[in-house]
């Protein structure tokens, strides 16, 4: 029989029992995108290194420009121009402009930069300024962006576009990032067979692994399919004791229940300790989940039906994903109005998935009730709201949280 935890002690095991796992590699800054850095990155140097314009324009000293309008304009005595990439040699003094294009380096004794919209030219010589400037106006200054000795990256971080800009903008072309995790997929049950083969009588395709092969490399795990396995002890102890060594993570699709089949319980007990640390959840839907410790490795047993598994993958998966990692994988969390009434039973934590709908600027959720074994509630969800076990559930037109899919 099940020994039931709570969601919330389960994910307390998790965090005592499992440790990061230090392996780093070092891959060229191309190759680094949804990698977790392993090191902070600290700059070396201020971002920009010279100060700069921000609009095409003239370079100006601002108090040069005060007075000025549309009906009032100033002249002041155009000398040589910026040019890009270049740094100007030349010093800017009172009443003088020097053109500047976006990006240009600000001559010595300029501190700000005039729009050219708000200038005219009549070719005398001269720009007339229609617009006073005050000092930083239109310039990034030397270290604006990043200044020497800044912290711009904490170790852990999962790089993302915008970060993998920040490194290349410090020239940092080769980068230490943590080794992906290595997660085999298991799927057992007399049951499934292959998604190439036509289903006879109750068998069933292989939907549990591709779903979560797919969520796990969104996780940046270096993920695979084992294949399918009969409900034979003996065959799952051996290919589980065969992969161990191999991988950090192992999936097991079926078999975390208490059938007479379901044999997940006595083949981890079997392989080493301390084995199962939990087999029951109290949770809805998942509530036959497994999670142990053999060899140093994680092992997470799965319920059979696609939407149990696939949201205590979500939630489980992703915390032993975290701890191994020593990172955290950002949820992205809306507020929605529900659309009906959400009844739940005291006792477990209850995951309902929902549609969303923007009606006249308001965002409604839309629970999607049935049954656990229908894969067709997960493709038709944008995500998921969560009701506490010592919750009764929500009324209708109650803001609720969403948890958005990926």
């Amino acid at each position: 029989m099940f020994n039931v935890k709570s969601v919330q002690e389960t994910l307390d095991i998790i965090r005592s029992e499992f440790q990061v796992l230090q392996r780093t590699e070092i891959l060229p800054l191309e190759a680094c995108f949804g990698h977790i850095l392993a090191d902070e990155i600290i700059s070396d140097q201020n971002i920009p290194t010279f100060n700069r314009s921000s609009m095409d324009g003239y370079a100006v000293r601002a108090k040069d420009t005060f007075g000025s309008s549309d009906s009032m304009s100033v002249p002041l005595k155009l000398i040589e121009e910026v040019v890009m990439g270049i740094q100007p040699l030349f010093k800017l003094e009172a009443n003088q402009a020097s053109y500047i294009p976006t990006g240009g380096e600000l001559p010595p004794g300029a501190n700000s930069v005039v729009m050219i919209e708000y200038t005219e030219d009549y070719h005398d010589g001269s720009i007339f300024i229609q617009k006073p400037v005050a000092p930083g106006n239109n310039v990034i200054f030397c270290g604006d962006d990043v200044k020497v000795n800044q912290v711009v990256l904490s170790a852990g971080t999962t790089l993302r576009s915008q970060d993998i800009g920040i490194l290349a903008a410090l020239g940092i072309a080769n980068v230490k990032v943590r080794t992906p995790l290595v997660m085999a997929v298991v799927s057992t049950g007399d049951e499934i067979v292959e998604i190439s083969d036509h289903p006879f009588g109750s068998q069933v395709r292989d939907v549990n692994a591709y779903v979560i092969l797919a969520e796990a490399k969104r996780m940046g795990l270096n993920a695979y399919r084992v294949g399918i396995l009969p409900d034979d002890e003996e065959r799952i102890f051996a290919k589980l004791d065969e992969i161990l060594d191999k991988v950090d993570i192992v999936v097991l699709s079926g078999g975390s229940s208490v059938g007479v089949k379901d044999n997940s319980v006595d083949v981890l007990n079997r392989l080493g300790k301390p084995g199962v640390l939990v087999h029951g959840i109290a949770i809805k839907p998942g509530k036959p989940t497994l999670i142990a410790k053999v060899r140093g490795k994680a092992i997470l047993g799965l319920p059979g039906h696609p939407a149990s598994a696939f949201t205590i993958f979500c939630i489980f998966g992703k915390a032993l994903i975290e701890t191994l990692n020593g990172s955290q994988i950002p949820d992205t969390i809306i507020k929605a109005k529900l659309r009906t009434n959400v009844p739940s039973n005291q006792g477990r934590e209850e995951y309902v998935p929902v549609t969303l709908e923007n009606i006249k600027g308001i965002l409604y959720a839309n629970p999607l009730f049935g049954k656990s074994g229908m894969i067709s509630l997960l493709s038709l969800a944008d995500g998921y709201i969560r009701i506490t076990r010592e919750s009764e559930g929500f009324d209708n037109e109650s803001w609720v949280d969403v948890t958005l899919y990926r």
